[in-house]
């Protein structure tokens, strides 16, 4: 019975993303949708924009280029799901903002939120974009040790050679903070209190918080309450079931799942059945399958081999292919994920999916998901891939890689509004 309802909405997404795919064999040039790259180095950071060419895939920077990401260090964003807002974390500043997305890829800074804990790193929405997810470092407990210890030395201010995160000489827990979405306005409420802490902000592992642990990724899976973040430190994945009427996290029993040796990113197929995280230091993709109760399955046959360093995954939006980032061998890995088990299958030749230097973060986008993009840590840059629907092979796009800000940590797509082939030329 699972697998049957599990099936239609499979057959509906690829339904919809062929009829999308098809349609563009023969079309002129138009805007397809818009990228933006966060750049950290920057003060504040900056959001370089372009605009997509259907066509060819490459981007073309947009008219007021760059914007300023409205805090320091931003590290990751996300886009609702009617491509009207997007959310930009800045680390350094423990702030979310909220942009208007404009025509041509403009932005417009409407609101400011200062997340609970300290040190936000990662964020997802859920498919209907009622609640935003954002993982903290460390939990509002904490906030005024790490105050101190940031004036006394006892905590380091993160950096970006690879991505590393602050670390303290105290007993600290991460937690994931749920902001109420507007559908009106698209701006947050106030984060949901955790009714056993008392806290705005839940901490890992339920009631008994996991001292030591460092958050790297959060998941929301599509057609099933569950919620999913990724922590370093404790090597672990820990799992929760989300109400969507209030926005209340309740730990998974035995929710935390050993996930290798340094997990650094984690997603979920748009079906809600399966959960990827990369390891960055075994240079392996762990894969579960979800229970019925959210806990977590390893799959048979794994873990699975990726490059040197992988520390960013992506799914695109039929569910059939899956892509990681493999920061030291500067390439994408390329995987076909089998539709009854999802258990990837690395694409012959895909180590040849050359990026820019030091790739730390993947995007599709989701008008006809066709074209893949990286940001590119070392060389400033964003470098764009075609994917090929029928394969998951990827090939690199017209003028590739392209100029983007100084240090870019993450890149997040969107759709051109409603209707993403708005004409820009003859």
């Amino acid at each position: 019975m699972k697998w049957s309802q599990y099936g239609r909405i499979t057959l509906a997404l690829m339904a919809t993303l062929s009829l999308g795919l098809s349609m563009t064999a023969c079309n002129p040039s138009f805007t397809l949708g818009f990228v933006y790259a966060l750049s950290a180095q920057a003060s504040p950071g900056q959001i370089s924009t372009y605009t997509i060419d259907s066509v060819s895939g490459a981007l073309t920077p947009a008219a007021g280029s760059p914007y300023s990401s409205g805090g320091q260090f931003p590290v990751a964003s996300v886009v609702d799901n009617r491509a009207k807002w997007l959310y930009v974390v800045n680390e350094a500043s423990n702030s979310i903002v909220q942009f208007a997305i404009g025509t041509g890829a403009t932005l417009q800074k409407l609101n400011t939120y200062t997340t609970p804990g300290t040190y936000p790193l990662s964020v997802t929405i859920d498919t209907q974009s009622r609640f935003l997810f954002v993982v903290d470092t460390f939990a509002p407990a904490f906030n005024a040790q790490i105050s101190a210890g940031l004036t006394s030395g006892a905590v380091k201010a993160p950096v970006v050679n690879p991505p590393s995160y602050p670390a303290a000489n105290f007993p600290t827990y991460g937690c994931v903070a749920v902001y109420p979405i507007s559908y009106a306005d698209g701006s947050l409420g106030t984060p949901v209190a955790d009714p056993v802490s008392g806290q705005n902000c839940f901490p890992l592992n339920g009631a008994q918080p996991q001292q030591g642990s460092q958050p790297v990724g959060v998941t929301a899976t599509g057609f099933v309450n569950f919620l999913y973040v990724a922590d370093q430190n404790t090597h672990s994945v820990y799992g929760y079931a989300v109400n969507y009427s209030s926005g209340v996290l309740t730990a998974i029993a035995n929710n935390n799942y050993q996930s290798g040796v340094k997990p650094s990113a984690i997603t979920s197929d748009p079906t809600g059945r399966f959960v990827y995280v990369t390891d960055a230091y075994a240079n392996q993709l762990l894969g579960y399958d979800v229970q019925n109760d959210g806990s977590l399955q390893a799959m048979l046959n794994g873990p699975f081999p990726t490059g040197l360093y992988p520390d960013a995954i992506l799914i695109d939006p039929r569910g059939l292919y899956l892509y990681v980032a493999d920061y030291n061998a500067n390439a994408v890995g390329a995987y076909s994920l089998n539709a009854i088990t999802g258990n990837p299958a690395q694409n012959p030749g895909s180590i040849s999916n050359s990026t820019g230097t030091g790739p730390t973060c993947l995007t599709v986008e989701l008008a006809y998901g066709r074209f893949v993009y990286t940001s590119n840590l070392l060389d400033n840059t964003v470098s764009g891939f075609e994917l090929d629907p029928h394969t998951g092979n990827l090939t690199s796009v017209l003028n590739t890689p392209f100029a983007a800000g100084q240090s870019p940590t993450c890149v997040q797509a969107a759709s051109n509004g409603s209707h993403p082939v708005q004409t820009i030329g003859p």
